[in-house]
């Protein structure tokens, strides 16, 4: 049996000192009920350096410190034998990369990685890759065909530490 709720959501805002170093501040939540995962929060802030962006393609390599608030389902004791895992708040770092390039045929492929260390909980890390094509269909309408791997290495008691998704998507560009 496969149940499935998954939600999250997330901004930056960039501030370029130059064309290669940024400054940056961001956010976001998660849920994620495969790890156990109630709601997650991240704020932070930090530092960016894309060292090289054309036409083409471009990569940017990101660091910041945040805080992070993390609420877990809790296990009913009747049917799960494991200790319940701890809400957290924590004190922690993002080491991130995103990489985007433009293929033939309008084509776009985008990938990013980033592992999230807790200064004050060395165990509860956590890491997210994806990636994914956008494949133009008609005018600006294109499908998107993404895949992302979400790994927390102390979810729920009961729960899984790894967590994937497929998704297709159908994208509408304004101009």
């Amino acid at each position: 049996e496969a149940k499935t709720s998954i939600f999250h959501a997330d901004a930056e805002h960039d501030i370029y000192f130059s064309p290669r170093f940024y400054a940056l501040g961001e956010l976001s939540y998660d849920h994620n009920f495969a790890q156990g995962l109630n709601w997650q929060q991240v704020y932070g802030g930090g530092l960016g350096w894309t060292p090289f962006q054309s036409p083409v393609q471009q990569l940017d390599l990101k660091a910041d410190v945040h805080y992070e608030m993390q609420t877990f389902i809790q296990p009913n004791p009747i049917t799960v034998t494991s200790p319940a895992v701890p809400d957290q708040n924590l004190i922690g770092s993002t080491f991130g990369e995103a990489y985007h390039r433009n293929l033939p045929g309008k084509i776009v492929f985008t990938e990013s990685a980033s592992v999230l260390p807790a200064f004050n909980n060395p165990e509860a890390y956590s890491a997210v890759a994806a990636a994914g094509l956008t494949l133009p269909t008609y005018k600006q309408i294109s499908l998107a065909i993404n895949g992302t791997d979400n790994y927390l290495n102390l979810p729920a008691a009961g729960y899984k530490k790894n967590s994937f998704q497929f998704v297709t998507a159908v994208v509408y560009t304004f101009k």
